[in-house]
């Protein structure tokens, strides 16, 4: 008797129920490896710093500063609430909005024609296991993201102005998290004055536009001005600066000249990524090379490195991107083709035409949405080439659950939902024991 996967089907309620418990076990398991005492790491202890000096000097200070401030308070508030360190605050908001957003993602799959829940709830489950590792980390990422998928929720879903207006200050929000949110704006324009609601007209389309720029202006000005006024230029987040009481200091390093130390100097560095790369040996490379010039501009780095420039921006477009859909669905280098292909650059061409191959085969699927799919591909398309060097794979997480519809419905024809969750779930703990 022959026992047929695909035979074994889940219900819509049972799918919910299903995605929650994933959802928790992620949460969970993810507490057991790394609980909330956990020593800090990476970039905890500057955003724990902002939100110190926030609590101390106050919100106008904070403001001045170009720093996280939306970040800053959230964490300024929880931690007087619960009564814990901004690091625990921090901690547990990454648990409260890494479940906001992924409400909010699954809000902006409904917004999708032809695409029934199986595929949904795996492309919820893909974020949530692709995405583990933000959990129980005192970082903004979570939280600017979680705004990000909620200002979609509303754009693609509702009609009504007010909704409008309320989308632009959700991306404000996540904007006043982190700066890169500001990349999805090129593709919410076009969307919001291209698409429109319905059978809208040109003028409601004018009308609906103008509310969001207007509404969106307004909060960046307001959010720039103690800074402008204070240092006459905007000021935007970044981590090249300390405080010695209320004064700002600057680093003598720069994160601008250690990712184009990374990229430009790989003979000399021999680092697989730039997060390996040290402050330390930056100035000690500056001090014996004064005549090298690291702090560059956007317009001058591709002016004196233009066929860098080029190459880094199709690596990241024809290569990164693939790749990353592929390692969330098919266990990266934990796959047969990982095994047998050793050579990377022949595994990123090997990725790019399967996921190319599975994309195309829901063409029809893609055109219907082309309106929806083009907010974040233009968005991981100005990420690309404004990011010269190597992408935080936290800035792709989201888009890459859009953007890996198309070939979740491709493996949707051949494999059963439930096999699906059970892979998903090895992955996300896979990613939780590596850290």
């Amino acid at each position: 008797m022959t026992i047929n996967a695909r035979a074994f089907k889940l219900s819509e309620k049972q799918l919910l129920y299903a995605s929650g418990v994933f959802i928790l076990l992620a949460i969970i398991f993810r507490y057991t490896h790394f609980p909330l005492s956990s020593p800090d790491g990476g970039d905890e202890p500057y955003y724990v710093q902002e939100a110190d000096y926030l609590a101390k000097y106050g919100l106008y200070k904070a403001l001045s500063q170009g720093t996280s401030v939306t970040y800053s308070l959230l964490l300024a508030i929880f931690g007087r609430i619960l009564f814990v360190s901004h690091l625990i605050a921090g901690r547990i908001l990454s648990v409260v909005f890494f479940v906001v957003g992924c409400r909010s993602l699954f809000q902006c799959f409904n917004a999708f024609t032809n695409l029934n829940s199986n595929v949904k709830y795996m492309g919820l489950l893909f974020y949530t296991s692709m995405s583990v590792s933000w959990l129980l980390r005192c970082l903004p990422d979570t939280v600017c993201v979680a705004f990000m998928f909620s200002t979609l929720a509303v754009l693609f879903n509702s009609k009504s102005y007010w909704r409008l207006g309320a989308a632009a200050v959700m991306l404000f929000l996540a904007f006043s998290c982190k700066p890169t949110a500001l990349f999805i704006l090129p593709g919410l324009f076009i969307f919001i004055f291209f698409k429109g609601s319905g059978k809208a007209t040109w003028t409601k389309n004018i009308v609906r536009f103008a509310i969001f720029t207007l509404v969106f202006s307004v909060c960046f000005a307001l959010y720039h001005l103690p800074g402008y006024q204070t240092y006459h230029r905007l000021m935007l987040e970044d981590k090249g600066h300390g405080y010695s009481g209320e004064t700002r200091v600057e680093h003598n390093i720069s994160w601008n000249e250690v990712n184009n130390y990374f990229l430009l100097y790989k003979d000399v560095h021999e680092k697989q990524n730039k997060w390996s790369v040290s402050f330390d040996e930056v100035a000690e490379f500056k001090k014996q090379h004064p005549e090298v010039v690291l702090q560059m501009g956007y317009t001058e780095f591709i002016r004196m490195h233009f066929m860098v420039f080029v190459k880094s921006t199709a690596d990241k477009f024809f290569f990164y991107l693939p790749y990353h859909i592929q390692g969330s669905l098919f266990f990266a280098k934990w796959t047969i083709i990982n095994k047998w292909v050793k050579n990377q650059t022949v595994l990123n061409i090997i990725t790019l035409l399967l996921i190319s191959a599975l994309s195309m085969y829901n063409w029809k699927f893609i055109k219907e949405n082309a309106f929806i799919f083009f907010v974040p591909f233009l968005y991981f398309a100005v990420l690309s080439l404004y990011c010269i060097s190597q992408l935080e794979d936290n800035w792709s997480f989201f888009c890459l659950p859009f953007l890996a519809l198309p070939v979740m419905k491709s493996i949707d024809r051949y494999l059963n939902i439930s096999v699906f969750f059970l892979l998903q779930f090895l992955y996300m703990l896979v990613l939780i024991k590596n850290g």
